[in-house]
């Protein structure tokens, strides 16, 4: 494989994220009619990262701030032919990075997959929490909650 560089997303970046996230069933929706507001409404570019191979978008993620000691991990995904590459670790670990460098001191994470899960636990230390039902058939259809995780960054 060709080597992964990972940088801040842009707006032009927009369309290769959203599809590798719709090919996970993660894309983010606007809302409709009377049903509850989506688990995601869009993406906030100043808070994303994406992985390129030889220019090309091959993962993304991103978070979302909800006060200045707290945030969320929001829409990791790596192109299928990416997977077990170690793209998402990377993606992972700049923004938490970043959160740090922000001064954000706890970072909750909501995931369906029990691989992800694992994934969270045993490379990067959080600890499982509880669960919160999803709203929609978001990620895993078959799934009706999050299971919910958190890690805290700055100890001290």
């Amino acid at each position: 494989m060709s080597e992964v560089r990972i940088r801040k997303m842009r707006d032009e970046d927009l369309p290769a994220c959203m599809a590798i996230l719709e090919s996970w069933n993660m894309a983010p929706r606007p809302p409709s009619g009377d049903t509850p507001k989506p688990e995601r409404t869009g993406i906030d570019v100043a808070n994303g990262f994406v992985a390129e191979v030889d220019g090309r978008i091959v993962g993304t993620c991103g978070y979302i701030v909800h006060s200045p000691e707290c945030a969320e991990t929001a829409s990791l995904a790596v192109d299928r032919s990416f997977k077990g590459g170690g793209v998402g670790f990377l993606l992972q670990s700049a923004r938490l990075d970043e959160m740090r460098r922000r001064g954000i001191r706890r970072v909750r994470t909501e995931t369906d997959r029990p691989e992800t899960i694992r994934w969270y636990v045993e490379r990067f230390g959080y600890r499982i929490v509880g669960t919160t039902p999803k709203k929609h058939a978001f990620s895993l259809e078959d799934v009706d909650c999050w299971t919910v995780l958190e890690l805290d960054l700055i100890t001290t």
